[in-house]
């Protein structure tokens, strides 16, 4: 396993079966580590390997899982010959394992299904297809894997003449959670995760990454809210009871009767500050300001205000029973203690900690002293004039710093003596004409006063020091609470955008359906008027939904609308239709074109391939999938093979198949797939105007498009009649088995105006390029 920069990637070998397991790059909480543990559950391991290099807080989280693995299970056997009292976690040197000689030992991985007789350049395009190449991590993980398999292999199997055997890879899928692969989360808009949710305003979107659905849903009224949110929404749930439990904080609050909880609530959220250790020990340090203390306050009275709302309705959702429990009498004695002891007004005016008069007898009396201080000095000073010599007009005391209190002679009756030495008195220095003795009286003052400053600053730094250890005494228990609050906000959040855009709560089932009524993409109808359709896929109706229509006509949009409305279900999201009966669904896999890029080290078509792949081996009958335009990469011929066939592995599944929307332009698809009622045919309606334009009506209907009305489009986005002219006589030609037309007047009219576009410049133009160009003319075969 490796984790960087909050994101985890892990793979794990099964001896006994053979088998590779990978898991892509995801967000990782490194508040609970909930992935690892999940993934740690799941595949219960015998070695758990990392690298020096991971961050001591992920290694403490491993060695503790470990550690309560082994007493829980020698607590339930007893036995010492069982799985977890033998787990050993392995921390490899980080100098032995880079990412570069991980990625090398990647590329060099021999799956037995793999076709035979591959060169090297063939086998890193097939892993390709395979692996995700850009979750790094993973790569990583998966190259420290293999090399620990190769260095001890003969210990892990007791076959020291042998080699580990690897059949295939498949993808991890960790309990309760849906997985969701980072490309998906991009293709269906929902979060561009290399974004951090502290780059979001509160409530509002951003002009980073414009608007999606987590824009959408972000109307978090704190920054650690805005975070939750942001977790949640990456960790979307099969489990039943958790995702009923948010639904009833949204229908809670969308009940008129609790408005006004509701605003305050919203209110006391605004003043939500994560605090944690290395938070709390600033605040022991010259970098605290005053304002922290009161943002710390206001933080606390606000927890605890939230917490005395939770109470009163704790019935109505668990997490008001949670965020009222986590309140503890603790929390109350620390913001009592913060506004009884902290002194905001002259914190703000010294710029630095001040303590409250009557909080500390010491450092009142040591107050008092200084604000008396000049009073007695001048006091003072009376007793050293009768000392002072009769050239001596006037004096008076002051303090220096490391040198204490000093008699200065401010003034002199006529000049001052050349003579600095005065009896009885020590000569210290002169500055700016005023010279300073250090005299009995002063001496006094330094025993009985002394660095008054020096004091006040020590005796509230003991108090300041206090203050904070008495904090950290419950930091847990405030951390937790503050946890409970975050999410609170980021389900109210989710409630606030339900009220405001009309959503409705879904039915989560444990059946095999999808069922929704009145479906509408919820971002697309944010800029537009949205039609919308009814989906039902599984029990009485096919789970194979094939779409054809016109270019253009809504098909992409339609099937990531289920996708949304399916996952919003998931992270206990209202829905944007007017009713919905949603399965509990294990993963979402698509295949939905992606702009090339570099970074993918694939063509489009390959890239196409590895999510085909992935979606072959990770898909479940519980699955949802999208595919979009599978085989557009290559000829039509093979890709309406590769289409037919992918479809048809899940015809065979029967009653296992998954949830398959399928888009294509393929429109003999249906006469190539063996007939059964598992798949379904359907079209996007269409007319045509008075004018005989194409008009879209954007209603999913039954049936299926002979054509894609490419021509027809491409002239309602303005292409030029000529080239669509010529297009529609090619296209006919063809369809009849014919060879395009040619046009010879056409052609030489064509030609002599490129002779005329280059002769224009005299000055530069090439006579050889000229001549060749009139030789073309003259010679072309027409």
């Amino acid at each position: 396993m490796t984790w960087l920069k909050g994101r985890v990637g892990a793979a794990y070998y099964n001896i006994a079966t053979s088998e590779l397991f990978v898991m892509d790059d995801v967000i990782e909480d490194d508040f609970s580590y909930c992935i690892t543990r999940t993934l740690y559950r799941q595949c219960q391991p015998r070695y758990v390997i990392t690298s020096s290099g991971s961050p001591e807080a992920f290694t403490n989280v491993l060695k503790k899982l470990i550690v309560k693995d082994t007493a829980d299970t020698s607590m339930s056997s007893g036995s010492g010959l069982d799985r977890a009292s033998h787990v050993a976690l392995k921390i490899l040197s980080k100098t032995s394992n880079t990412f570069e000689d991980c990625v090398h030992r990647v590329n060099l991985l021999n799956l037995t299904s793999e076709p035979q007789g591959m060169t090297s350049t063939e086998r890193i395009t097939f892993l390709n297809s395979v692996l995700n190449y850009n979750s790094k991590l993973m790569l990583h993980a998966l190259g420290m894997l293999l090399k620990y398999i190769d260095t001890n292999w003969g210990k892990l199997a007791l076959d020291p003449n042998g080699e580990a055997v690897y059949l295939y890879v498949n993808y991890v899928r960790l309990k309760d959670l849906v997985m969701i692969e980072e490309e998906t989360y991009k293709e269906l808009n929902i979060m561009q995760t290399k974004y951090h949710p502290s780059l979001f305003k509160f409530g509002a979107s951003v002009k980073h990454e414009g608007m999606n659905l987590f824009t959408l849903l972000n109307r978090c009224q704190s920054r650690i809210g805005v975070k939750y949110l942001w977790r949640l929404m990456q960790q979307p749930t099969r489990d039943v009871t958790v995702l009923q439990d948010r639904f009833r904080v949204t229908e809670f609050f969308l009940n008129p009767d609790n408005r006004n909880l509701f605003e305050s609530l919203r209110s006391s959220l605004k003043n939500l500050v994560r605090l944690t250790p290395a938070l709390l020990n600033r605040y022991a340090t010259p970098l605290a300001k005053p304002h922290d203390w009161k943002k710390l306050s206001a933080a606390l009275s606000s927890v605890i205000h939230i917490g005395e709302l939770c109470d009163s309705c704790r019935g109505s959702a668990m997490i008001f029973s949670r965020v009222a429990d986590s309140i503890t009498r603790h929390m109350h004695q620390s913001r009592y203690f913060i506004d009884y002891i902290v002194d905001y007004e002259m914190s703000k005016h010294q710029g630095k900690f001040a303590v409250r008069a009557g909080v500390d007898t010491e450092l009142d009396e040591l107050n008092d002293m200084r604000k008396s201080l000049p009073d007695m000095l001048a006091k003072y000073v009376m007793k050293d004039m009768p000392a002072l010599p009769d050239s001596v007009d006037t004096a008076k005391l002051i303090y220096l710093p490391d040198i204490g209190f000093l008699l200065g002679i401010t003034g002199w009756v006529g000049e001052p003596p050349e003579e600095v030495e005065i009896e009885g008195m020590e000569f210290k220095c002169s500055i700016g004409g005023i010279r300073h003795y250090k005299s009995d009286t002063a001496r006094e003052l330094d025993e009985c006063v002394g660095d008054i400053l020096c004091k006040i600053t020590h005796r509230q730094s003991v108090i300041l020091m206090k203050l904070i250890d008495f904090l950290s005494e419950d930091i847990v228990s405030i951390t937790k609470a503050i946890e409970c609050c975050a999410e609170l906000d980021a389900l109210m959040s989710l409630s606030t955008v339900a009220r405001d855009h009309n959503y409705t709560q879904p039915k989560i089932v444990k059946s095999h359906v999808i069922d929704i009524k009145d479906g509408r993409h919820p971002l697309r109808e944010l800029f537009s008027q949205y039609v919308a359709n009814d989906t039902q896929s599984g029990e009485s109706s096919s789970l194979i939904k094939i779409f054809s229509g016109p270019n253009a006509c809504g098909k992409t949009a339609y099937m990531k609308q289920i996708a949304l409305i399916v996952y919003m279900a998931h992270i206990g999201c209202y829905v944007s239709a007017s009713s919905a009966r949603i399965g509990v669904i294990t993963n979402i896999l698509t295949q939905i074109p992606l702009m090339e890029s570099s970074c993918y080290n694939a063509s489009s078509f390959l890239i196409d391939l590895r999510q085909i792949n992935n979606i072959l081996y990770s898909s479940t009958p519980n699955s949802l999938i999208i595919m979009d335009e599978f085989g557009r990469g290559t000829a039509e011929i093979d890709g309406l093979a590769l289409l037919a066939s992918v479809l048809n592995n899940f015809i065979k599944r029967k009653n296992y198949c998954p949830h398959v929307f399928v888009a294509t332009h393929m429109h003999r698809i249906g006469s190539i797939l063996p007939p059964d009622p598992i798949f379904e045919l359907q079209m996007f309606d269409y007319v045509f105007s008075e004018e005989n334009t194409l008009v879209f009506l954007y209603k999913v209907i039954s049936g299926c498009v002979e054509k894609s009305f490419a021509h027809e489009v491409a002239r309602s986005m303005g292409l030029e009649d000529d080239v669509l002219n010529e297009a529609v006589e090619i296209f006919e030609s063809m369809r009849r088995g014919e060879m395009p037309p040619t046009k010879p007047q056409e052609d030489g009219r064509t030609m002599m105006r490129r002779i005329a576009n280059v002769s224009k410049d005299e000055e530069n133009t090439e006579a050889g390029k000229l001549k060749d160009l009139i030789k073309n003319t003259m010679t072309r075969e027409l």
